[in-house]
């Protein structure tokens, strides 16, 4: 019985000291390229300038629209949104913006995850947490535009009244829901968790 637990101790012991014989030298080879990269001449890169205005840009890809957008919802088109060249001036926000904003936030964070599982329900899809709170991330980014848009249409000027700002409040709700709802209609299949 002890003989038996030497041999089995002894090796064990050999197959360690083989062990420790094959990360030591693991460890020189990795010791050695590490080495010779250290010896080779580094490339320093002190200042790129980018020069936009020459550039051509015949596709646009990896950005995700969701249906925010005001083509969505009448006839008038994007480029009727765009924001001129030549303002760089960011006016300050008027009440009325900041309690739409407020609201629209409030809802969003309050009521997103729900609105996109009933949405996923609706279309027999399941995302995975994560894709679901990229979708409210992108859709909070856009919510200012969507405001400065409603804003311009009802007058930014006008008289600011609960009327309008809850008006505009549902309107962006609305928004909110069509644009899920467009986006999951149109998702193609492998990105969900199905």
């Amino acid at each position: 019985m002890w003989h038996d637990y030497f041999k089995q101790l002894e090796a064990y012991l050999k197959w360690q000291q083989q062990k420790m014989q094959s990360l030591e030298q693991a460890v020189n080879a990795l010791q050695q390229q590490y080495e010779q990269l250290k010896k080779k001449p580094h490339t320093t890169i002190e200042k790129i300038e980018y020069h936009f205005d020459q550039l051509k840009v015949e596709t646009l890809e990896g950005t995700l629209n969701i249906g925010l957008n005001p083509a969505t919802f009448g006839e008038d088109t994007i480029e009727n949104f765009a924001v001129p060249k030549s303002q760089t001036i960011i006016p300050q926000p008027t009440p009325i913006f900041r309690n739409i904003q407020t609201a629209v936030h409030s809802y969003l964070q309050e009521e997103g995850e729900n609105i996109i599982a009933r949405i996923e329900q609706t279309y027999g899809r399941s995302l995975d947490p994560a894709y679901r709170e990229f979708i409210l991330q992108d859709i909070a980014r856009q919510i200012d535009d969507r405001i400065h848009f409603y804003l311009r249409q009802y007058g930014e000027h006008e008289q600011a009244n609960d009327a309008l700002q809850q008006t505009i409040v549902s309107y962006l709700k609305r928004d909110i829901e069509h644009s899920i709802d467009t986006f999951l209609k149109h998702l193609p299949r492998e990105e969900t968790n199905e």
